[in-house]
């Protein structure tokens, strides 16, 4: 089954959002917490209102959709940042999309926790990286290769601007990134405060793709002082 990776439209948004809610069902706690109740038609409705507000808004931002060419459906998608001399700005849990107060702090706090690898690698990087800020397959439609093609873009553009490119992964899909030469570099686990140490852990996998010239150099035999190789957890 041939699949077609074309920019997203607005049109598309609520389709990507379910797509993306379909993908992680209730095994991403980060993902709940950001996105309450995604899981029902309400919550995809929002949720899918929040996305097409970020794709609007946000200039660092390209969405991608894979089209099944045969039936026309999305079957996944990509959400890429590109980094050109800018810093990656904090995220903020906006809205009243929350149950509580509380709801929206603990989402707040997730959010920090998982955007601090992130952060720091802008920084380091002098505000020029690639950054695949989410990918994710209809789960009808996985393992055909999709995931794969949803890559093409991303990785091209950091070629074409020999930056790093960098992900936080799902612990276990990261595969799909190490079969397309991201280097895994640890395993996170969200810390929790005391007051809510009983909630579920949430964890991401943290990789990084080397830039174009520094694979090069090491294909040649010098690393020119950098080094990918990760210490398998935190």
């Amino acid at each position: 089954m041939p699949f077609t990776v074309l920019p997203a439209e607005d049109a598309d948004m609520h389709r990507i959002f379910e797509v993306a809610s379909s993908a992680f069902l209730r095994n991403e706690p980060f993902w709940d917490a950001s996105y309450p109740e995604h899981w029902t038609p309400k919550g995809r409705k929002i949720g899918g209102d929040r996305f097409l507000a970020y794709k609007q808004a946000d200039p660092l931002t390209n969405y991608f959709k894979a089209v099944d060419s045969e039936t026309g459906s999305i079957a996944g998608f990509a959400k890429w940042n590109v980094y050109r001399n800018r810093y990656a700005d904090r995220q903020i849990a906006k809205g009243d999309y929350w149950p509580s107060e509380e709801e929206k702090q603990y989402a707040q706090h997730l959010i920090d926790e998982f955007n601090k690898d992130r952060t720091a690698h802008v920084e380091a990087a002098k505000g020029n990286v690639v950054n695949l800020d989410i990918l994710a397959i209809d789960p009808a439609f996985q393992r055909r290769g999709v995931g794969h093609k949803l890559l093409e873009w991303g990785l091209e553009k950091s070629d074409e601007l020999d930056f790093e490119a960098i992900v936080e992964s799902s612990v276990f899909g990261k595969g799909l990134y190490e079969k397309n030469g991201f280097v895994f570099q640890k395993q996170v686990e969200l810390p929790l405060p005391p007051h809510w140490e009983d909630r579920s852990k949430s964890a991401y996998a943290w990789l990084i793709r080397p830039r174009k010239s520094a694979r090069h150099a090491t294909t040649n035999g010098s690393t020119n002082g950098h080094s990918y190789e990760g210490n398998g957890s935190i």
